[in-house]
């Protein structure tokens, strides 16, 4: 009786998907450049505004960015990100170089969309 209930129970298991494999999991989708930019937007709010201004929201330590894409190449955005004093010597602003690649690409994307 015993091996009859286990054989029923695996056909069960089987027979709905439940088996204790997990199935693989599709790869996550790539973020579009749109969904890249609101990452870097969201980076930007919550560890930068503080102290600059965009679009008329923010504090008034730093330089107001609303329009630094149309200022800035990308090179230079990232260096000031990681390294702000070695582009202006002597910056209250800290350097950001625990982000990660992905989020120093993100804010620079963000910010090179600013015009």
């Amino acid at each position: 009786m015993r091996r009859s209930f286990v054989i029923a129970a695996t056909a069960i298991v089987l027979s709905c998907g439940c088996s204790k494999q997990e199935p693989a999991q599709p790869p996550a989708p790539k973020k579009s450049a749109a969904q890249m930019e609101l990452f870097g937007e969201e980076l930007f709010n919550e560890r930068c505004r503080d102290c600059h201004i965009v679009k008329d929201k923010g504090g008034v330590v730093g330089p107001e960015l609303s329009h630094v894409g149309s200022k800035r190449d990308r090179r230079f955005l990232e260096q000031v990100i990681r390294e702000p004093a070695k582009v202006y010597p002597g910056t209250a602003m800290p350097p950001y170089d625990t982000f990660s690649k992905k989020q120093i690409d993100s804010l620079v994307d963000y910010l090179s969309g600013l015009k």
